[in-house]
């Protein structure tokens, strides 16, 4: 646990003592990993805000066995321990940024859900897992005295499958991290450890879940190197030797695979590439699409889920079934300059307006509004 001391709040604005978990941090998780290490940053800068963090924040180890052991040993104890930890900080409120299990918390609870994934893609879990995600998920948010999601879309959908107050659940956007942004051409040497020739490239971000729909790009890829030989596919993130993505794991012509890349690797990559293109078929937020665009990457994203709330007027969207429409954007995108650089501008000003300080500012809005309801 620890301390960080924001500012005084602004005329008229109280003060709030926060219990932040950085749980998801510790855990693994990766996007709500990266929100809650974002978020809390922010948070720690905010006005009026002290944030205290709680949770388990112990460094990861090179063993892999080591760090789900003490996952496991921190999942047993944490429904009770965070409520302590929480109530020995002296916090107003405890802050959960993702639904990890139900706590006994002395204190109002601020929950944060990423996305519905139990409920819209129940095949991506097992049997036990998912009950258990979707029984911890609707306990705390029931609990909750106020839940944050990132988009109207995940909004509308919390609403439809828990059953909660719609007046409880309130959208705080993502922000992008600064080192996301423009590389001046000429500074990346993009041969250096990934192998990539020179010419155009299309990238792709993820990792090896079914949703991502990564399988389709590649199919779509082929289409694209029969119109324009010289093209290359470059695929970053984590691949895993599952039989589900044999298709894509399996050696193919143009296509690079550099696997992890660092988030400072993965900037250059963006401001490198012809085209960022994210045919999943269901994502709460898309916070690929979001660094993409911040490093002026002109995007093609699918027309479902929270992504065209993400993209706006600032990208491309297409049908993430339809391999055919995803090639034609996709050459369309690296046979027009003039498109391409319509794109990157659209999407760099798009990226201005989602911030994690103005996230922060948000959430501080809903922690102050929840402690005035207690007031009232």
């Amino acid at each position: 646990a620890g301390h960080a001391r924001g500012a005084q709040p602004a005329p008229g604005a109280a003060a709030v003592n926060v219990a932040f978990d950085m749980s998801p941090q510790y855990l693994g998780n990766k996007g709500a990993g990266r929100y809650t290490r974002e978020l809390g940053a922010a948070l720690s800068r905010e006005d009026g805000v002290t944030l205290l963090r709680v949770g388990f924040s112990q460094p990861r180890t090179s063993s892999a066995m080591r760090n789900a052991e003490r996952a496991a040993r921190a999942l047993i104890s944490y429904p009770f321990e965070i409520g302590r930890q929480s109530s020995r900080a002296g916090a107003d409120l405890l802050h959960l940024p993702a639904p990890i299990a139900p706590v006994r918390a002395p204190v109002p609870v601020v929950l944060t859900i990423h996305d519905m994934m139990p409920w819209r893609h129940p095949g991506d879990y097992g049997r036990v897992s998912l009950r258990r995600e979707r029984a911890f998920t609707r306990r705390l948010a029931r609990s909750a005295r106020r839940i944050l999601v990132p988009s109207q879309f995940t909004r509308g959908e919390v609403i439809e499958h828990l059953d909660v107050d719609p007046g409880a659940v309130a959208v705080v956007p993502h922000g992008v991290d600064g080192r996301f942004r423009p590389h001046p051409a000429g500074l990346v040497e993009r041969a250096h450890r990934f192998g990539i020739p020179p010419g155009p490239y299309v990238l792709w971000v993820g990792t090896p879940e079914p949703r991502k729909n990564a399988a389709a790009l590649e199919r779509a890829f082929r289409l694209v190197r029969r119109e324009m030989g010289g093209a290359h596919l470059v695929m970053a993130g984590p691949w895993l030797a599952d039989p589900a993505f044999d298709g894509v794991i399996a050696a193919d012509d143009g296509v690079i695979r550099p696997g992890f890349v660092t988030d400072d690797e993965l900037s250059q990559l963006y401001s490198e590439a012809s085209c960022f293109v994210f045919p999943s078929r269901y994502e709460g937020f898309g916070l690929p699409l979001l660094e993409a665009m911040a490093c002026g990457t002109p995007v093609i994203a699918s027309n479902t889920g929270a992504m065209p709330e993400v993209v706006g007027d600032a990208g491309l969207l297409v049908d993430p079934d339809d391999d055919a429409a995803i090639a034609s954007t996709v050459t369309s995108v690296l046979s027009s300059p003039a498109l391409a650089a319509d794109l990157r501008q659209r999407g760099l000003e798009r990226a201005h307006e989602f911030t994690w300080a103005h996230a922060a500012a948000l959430t501080a809005d809903q922690y102050r509004d929840v402690l005035g309801d207690d007031a009232r």
